[in-house]
């Protein structure tokens, strides 16, 4: 700042400029650096420029005595000029920065409410397709379970009427999986998490998939899982039916759990081709999608790897139930 009003005095001097000319000068010098510093340099610089206007360009020169009334006119001219212009140049820069504030806050409140639509119009479509699916289904589960008491007497068509009413109740469980996860993301469901023992979740599994092999093991000090049983039961059997269409020569899918930490870990593990590098949703299934989904709104953490030894595991980590007393 200094340095500005020496600069202006030593050119003004080195140019011989008459004091009006020199006022301008310092005038601008003052704006330049209010604009940088901001109120309190303007002031200042106001000031220092006065002092140097009036001492050095005024007479009787190298004094701040002022003979000539209107010098004093001059120089109160030039102050009050430099203090006003100071200020709506600052005035306008802090109504220039709040615009630029409010522009940012609109910009990003109109990108919020663009995702919020986005995120509605996929629910709303979600659930139309749902059930727009889940109708035929049910009148093909109807017409397949008609079928099957005439079956019984012919052997012949007997298996593929079973494989269409296993694959029907597949894809049915995967629309209500779907149904499930966008009343989920539209707040229209909430979990309800509650102590919920691995074993009796892993028999609710087996009984879901009978005609797929599970082993089942839990450790012993295994703790409850705090979980949705329904969504832990849907992530489960999402994840025990891919794996099983991955397993090679019909080698059961194990099921294992343990606590750590506070924490339940649950494992599906299969023998099949395991990941490749480069897989993709597509190659992973819907069914893992879903896991994974539901795994979020349970507040857990899923994970899938190659399996050492050849196949894949699919880990899902909860919160455990703590009671009260309980270490």
């Amino acid at each position: 700042m200094l340095a500005a009003i020496v600069a202006v005095t030593g050119g003004a001097f080195a140019a011989r400029l008459d004091p009006t000319t020199v006022g301008f000068l310092y005038l601008f010098a003052v704006v330049l650096l209010s604009m940088w510093g901001g109120l309190k340099v303007g002031i200042v610089a106001s000031l220092l420029a006065t002092g140097c206007y009036n001492w050095f360009f005024l007479p009787p020169l190298h004094t701040f005595h002022i003979d000539d009334p209107r010098n004093w006119m001059a120089l109160g001219a030039f102050l009050i000029s430099a203090l006003v212009v100071t200020r709506i140049i600052l005035r306008a820069r802090a109504q220039a920065a709040e615009a630029e504030r409010l522009r940012v806050a609109g910009e990003a409140s109109a990108h919020i409410d663009l995702l919020r639509q986005s995120d509605a119009f996929k629910t709303s479509l979600l659930r139309a397709v749902s059930h727009d699916l889940t109708t035929p289904l049910t009148a093909i589960r109807i017409h397949t379970a008609a079928l099957q008491r005439h079956a019984a007497a012919m052997p012949e068509i007997a298996g593929t009427v079973s494989a269409i009413d296993v694959e029907s109740a597949r894809l049915h469980r995967r629309i209500d999986n779907l149904l499930t996860i966008a009343r989920l993301e539209s707040g229209r469901f909430t979990p309800h998490p509650e102590p919920t023992p691995p074993a009796d979740i892993f028999r609710a599994v087996h009984e879901s998939l009978p005609g797929v092999p599970v082993t089942i093991s839990v450790a012993a000090e295994c703790p409850d899982a705090y979980v949705d049983p329904s969504l832990l039961l849907e992530i489960l059997v999402n994840l025990v039916e891919n794996a099983h269409r991955a397993t090679l020569d019909a080698a059961p899918v194990e099921l294992a759990a343990e606590g750590r930490e506070s924490r339940v870990h649950i494992e599906v593990r299969d023998r099949g081709r395991g990941l490749a590098p480069d897989s993709d949703v597509a190659q992973r299934g819907l069914g893992l999608e879903i896991a994974r989904g539901l795994t979020t709104a349970s507040n857990g953490a899923f994970a899938l790897e190659n399996r050492e030894g050849g196949g894949a595991v699919a880990r899902v980590d909860l919160p455990a139930a703590v009671f009260e007393g309980s270490a």
